[in-house]
């Protein structure tokens, strides 16, 4: 999800649902979500993609912690 925002490349909502394999309102939940936790991510009508209108974008990281 976030590279398609951050390449621009999402398409309508429709279609970024699908790329997703999800459905439409979980799209729109999830964006919701990524919202509140205070990305700004917007829709371009003439690309027809989201997009980040800042800087911020999610990094996720997992780690393997090994206990002694």
């Amino acid at each position: 999800m976030d590279l398609l925002i951050s390449m621009m490349a999402t398409g309508s909502p429709e279609e970024f649902a699908d790329k997703l394999g999800i459905k439409r309102s979980t799209l729109f939940e999830t964006i919701q979500e990524m919202k509140l936790l205070g990305l700004d991510i917007k829709y371009s009508i003439s690309r027809q993609s989201y997009y980040y209108a800042n800087n911020k974008r999610i990094k996720i990281r997992l780690e393997t912690c090994y206990s002694a």
